[in-house]
């Protein structure tokens, strides 16, 4: 039988640091919940409603890991868990990465050398074919700068992801991307936090073909990544990379409808999340629904982000895990998304009531000046109600 895992680097933590008595109080209820051998989830689920400290590091990366059902209730299986996921991964990564064929691409003299020359015509590198693998690593190499492009502008105002990481690179790149010729020039070699970014996405991608990369996935990433990197944990440490893939992953089962334009008139698409926002608004706040129709302000216009990328672009980073914290303790986050949207709205009735469209419009991007826990309370008085 497998030995609990320890929570002493969390204890240390709240023994050493000078903690305010109340968040003390909330850290020791947190520690309480989780020092059991199998975690109550319902008592976990109310307690990080209206947010986790933030002062103890690994708080937070380990609440969320329970939130999405990534680590078992049971505490004896998240050693097991975690070490078969890192293992998981790393032939995730062997398989579509570490290909011979990519690693023959980091020295040109073995395009040249005698057993290239006896390939078949099929595995030459100007070969069309489906079956060359040739055509299939330049397919990738086009997913991976379509990803990369992104995630080197991930949270721009941060300097954290394009900063360089401290836990050594296991995956060498092969791929001969823009972004890499051209730091290639800068004789920059660092393994920076965009490129684990990229090498998640892309590992995504390549096992969940349907959906593929889609703008604005890193941004669902980044939050998940910063975290769990931020975690004190010897183990954890090592796997950052593996947990926030898997993580990620869960996340994106509920989240992919939004992304698939397939389906964006289905139930579950991203037009009928911003109409049953719509619907929810001319519910609870009637004054603020006729004024945007009379306005010509539909949902599409401020909802479409909000709903997509599940508010991560309308705060600071710090406030995107407050607002996680609470989305990630219900078990139907897309439904609980739009009561925090709705709450936004409320918050912003003064500046929406009026009759310029330009102002209106205005207001709907002010969102960031709100407090989020404010918008927790009114979210959740809400939801309670409903």
């Amino acid at each position: 039988m497998e030995s609990l895992f320890s929570l002493e680097y969390l204890v240390y933590q709240l023994n050493t640091k000078p903690i305010a008595g109340n968040t003390k109080s909330r850290i020791e209820k947190f520690l309480e919940i989780l020092d059991k051998p199998k975690i109550n989830l319902n008592e976990l689920k109310k307690l990080s409603n209206f947010g986790v400290p933030d002062d103890i590091k690994g708080l937070r990366s380990l609440v969320w890991k329970l939130l999405l059902g990534y680590l078992p209730v049971d505490r004896t299986k998240w050693n097991s868990t975690i070490t078969t996921n890192i293992e998981n991964y790393e032939q995730f990564c062997n398989d579509l990465i570490k290909s011979k064929l990519q690693k023959q691409m980091t020295e040109s003299s073995e395009y040249e050398d005698q057993e290239n020359k006896q390939n078949s015509k099929q595995d030459h590198p100007l070969s069309k074919s489906q079956q060359s693998i040739w055509k299939s690593f330049f397919d990738d190499q086009v997913i991976w700068e379509e990803v990369e492009k992104d995630t080197v502008r991930t949270r721009a105002e941060l300097s954290f992801f394009v900063s360089p990481t401290q836990i050594p690179n296991k995956y060498p790149v092969y791929f001969r991307t823009q972004c890499r010729r051209e730091r290639r020039l800068a004789k920059d070699f660092e393994h920076r936090h965009y490129d684990v970014l990229t090498r998640i996405l892309f590992i995504y991608a390549k096992l969940n073909p349907a959906i593929r990369y889609v703008q604005g996935m890193n941004e669902i990433l980044a939050p998940l990544y910063y975290v769990f990197y931020s975690d004190t944990n010897d183990l954890f440490l090592q796997s950052v990379e593996s947990d926030a893939f898997f993580c990620f992953t869960i996340f994106m089962a509920d989240a992919k409808e939004s992304f698939l334009r397939s389906l964006d008139d289905s139930q579950d698409g991203i037009k009928s999340k911003m109409n049953n926002l719509n619907t929810l608004l001319r519910i609870h706040e009637i004054e603020i629904w006729d004024n945007l129709q009379k306005q010509g302000i539909h949902p599409q216009f401020y909802s479409l982000r909000w709903i997509m990328l599940y508010l991560t672009q309308e705060f600071e980073l710090h406030g995107v895990f407050i607002l996680w914290d609470s989305l990630l303790s219900h078990s139907n986050r897309n439904e609980y998304l739009l009561y925090l949207c709705l709450s936004i709205i409320k918050e912003l009735k003064h500046s929406l009531l009026g009759d310029d469209f330009t102002d209106i419009m205005e207001g709907l991007q002010q969102v960031g000046k709100i407090e989020v826990e404010k918008i927790l309370q009114v979210a959740s008085q809400i939801y309670q109600h409903n």
